[in-house]
């Protein structure tokens, strides 16, 4: 197959980074897509466009830290929009503990040498998915709250027919959460977002949950392996260290940090390489448990299946395929001839 459509939504983040890196560079001819190809659905991406989320910093930082990865990676033709700046009825809430300051704390990264496009990023975003042949269904991956994409749905049904799927990072279908008891950070941060995106009748909702994302970690083999050379390389290495620091100090991982977000990317690019279970899965938006993705694990509730949800993902396919991209971007970066 060739390059698949995809928009990312994101809230960078150094996890976010990296799966920006993925979506970039994630074409057709890289070796693991290639080796794949026996299963009929491995596919390139084609990325057309950014927007970014109040998350992981607020949606200005979010955004300008958008803009610098992909400065640092030569990809300036990708288009990038700012997105909401705040949840649709709860206050707002960052994560300074785990990204820093700037969102992408660690390294020095080059100023991007543009700004965000002037369109609000979900009018811009329903251009973008509407268009194109009808036959040719675009993907839209999320990796932090799903402020914008609830708007998109609301002032833009038709683009819930219009998609092919739709790919989020977040959830927990065990229960235990990252931010709350049992909730993850996304989702808690906008449940009322999330809950309208769950119940908007999406044939293909892919959740990609903690339980899976808790075991791609960046361990200091991997660090050694694909983070070491270049200054391109040595950067993004500055970046997994102080994710590395910050996941030691707030949760203890002592083995290196989850790379979550990119795990979404990379179902979109070899989705064969999950093990998947069809399951109703709702919202709560009370006080207690806000946030939590309620999972229907032996369909007691007696409602429809309505998310895909990923149990299991290949740890070493997909870090063979991030160290792919990772070494296509390096080829390019022009922090490397400075």
């Amino acid at each position: 197959m060739g390059k698949k459509r995809v928009w990312l939504d994101c809230d960078p983040g150094h996890d976010d980074a990296m799966a920006i890196i993925l979506a970039a560079y994630g074409n057709p001819d890289i070796p693991s897509i290639n080796r794949f190809r026996e299963y009929g659905d491995s596919r390139g991406i084609d990325l057309i466009g950014v927007s970014t989320v109040c998350g992981n910093q607020t949606v200005e930082k979010t955004t300008d830290n958008a803009l610098r990865m992909l400065n640092l990676i030569d990809r300036n033709d990708v288009p990038v929009y700012r997105g909401a700046d705040k949840p649709l009825t709860r206050p707002k809430r960052n994560c300074p503990e785990i990204h820093g300051e700037s969102g992408l704390d660690g390294p020095d990264i080059p100023a991007a040498t543009r700004g965000a496009q002037p369109t609000p990023a979900v009018v811009a975003m329903a251009e973008a998915l509407l268009s194109g042949d009808p036959a040719d269904k675009p993907t839209l991956v999320a990796t932090g709250a799903l402020t914008n994409v609830a708007l998109l749905f609301s002032v833009y049904p038709e683009v819930i027919h219009r998609l092919d799927e739709l790919v989020i990072m977040g959830g927990a279908y065990q229960g235990l959460g990252n931010t709350g008891p049992t909730s993850e950070f996304n989702i808690q941060c906008d449940p009322e977002a999330a809950h309208i995106v769950f119940e908007a009748g999406l044939k293909n909702l892919v959740m990609v949950p903690l339980e899976v994302t808790h075991t791609v970690l960046v361990t200091p083999e991997i660090r050694n392996k694909y983070f070491k050379g270049s200054r391109f390389r040595l950067l993004l290495d500055e970046l997994m260290h102080f994710f590395e620091e910050s996941y030691k100090k707030v949760f203890g991982f002592e083995k290196g940090p989850p790379l979550h977000d990119p795990v979404a990317v990379f179902y979109v690019m070899l989705p064969a390489m999950f093990k998947t279970k069809r399951m109703r899965v709702d919202i709560d938006c009370g006080q207690l448990c806000a946030g939590t993705t309620v999972c229907d694990h032996y369909g007691m509730s007696g409602k429809e299946p309505n998310v895909t949800v990923c149990t299991k993902v290949d740890v070493d396919t997909f870090w063979k395929t991030m160290a792919e991209t990772v070494a296509e971007a390096d080829k390019v970066s022009p922090i490397n001839s400075k």
